[in-house]
């Protein structure tokens, strides 16, 4: 049982291996357009950190203000008042710079599909395809496609274009298996088959994409 379990790991991590090579390889093969993506979102960091800064400057100027008005209440409720909106108006800008830059460093997930939702999974024809999602995604990323099903021919597959080029990916999870797909922003399909000759397949699937 012990040597299952540590063959078990070594092939799940040649899998990771595997699939964060192609995820490098298909980066870097459509470097340009991942780079023109990117920019915006990196000059958007850059400025929202550029505004934090200048709003902390303004908000202690105006609490310098306050200090050195004590004397006159009516001025030194204006700019409390100020400072209050700044502080919201910088309480803002750090939630917007934190989630930019959690999506500019692969930090954020979704949940695309989750068979468990439908209570009694996907039951397939023998040679079959069920689309588990097919809409837009909009950063690089990745997709994680976990799946146990009754037939050992299960596959997971994602299918887009970007630049002109054509992606294919296909990967066997078997009976029980996860799939990792290096994904493009565009629309995007990610589908669940089987190769099985006679019987049906019945599947619980999820399909998670982080970016």
């Amino acid at each position: 049982m012990n040597q299952e379990n540590t063959v078990q790991k070594k092939g799940n991590s040649k899998v990771l291996v595997f699939a964060l090579i192609a995820i490098c390889v298909i980066l870097a093969g459509s470097l340009v357009g991942v780079i023109a993506i990117y920019q915006p979102l990196d000059s958007q960091i850059t400025a929202k950190d550029n505004t934090i800064n200048d709003l902390h400057a303004t908000i202690s100027q105006l609490e310098s203000q306050v200090n050195n008005s004590t004397s006159n209440s009516g001025t030194t409720q204006v700019y409390m008042d100020q400072i209050n909106q700044l502080n919201a108006e910088l309480s803002d800008l750090n939630d917007s710079y934190v989630a930019a830059n959690s999506i500019a460093q692969l930090q954020e997930s979704g949940l695309l599909y989750d068979s468990s939702s439908s209570g009694t999974g996907i039951v397939q024809n023998a040679n079959s395809t069920t689309n588990l999602w097919n809409d837009q995604l909009d950063y690089a990323g990745y997709v994680v496609v976990q799946a146990t099903a009754t037939a050992n021919t299960t596959y997971a597959e994602a299918v887009y274009s970007f630049s002109g080029v054509n992606f294919d990916l296909n990967q066997t999870t078997g009976t029980s298996g996860t799939a990792i797909f290096p994904v493009l922003p565009g629309p995007v399909q990610i589908n669940i088959g089987n190769i099985n000759q006679n019987d049906t397949n019945t599947i619980a699937v999820t399909a998670t994409y982080y970016y």
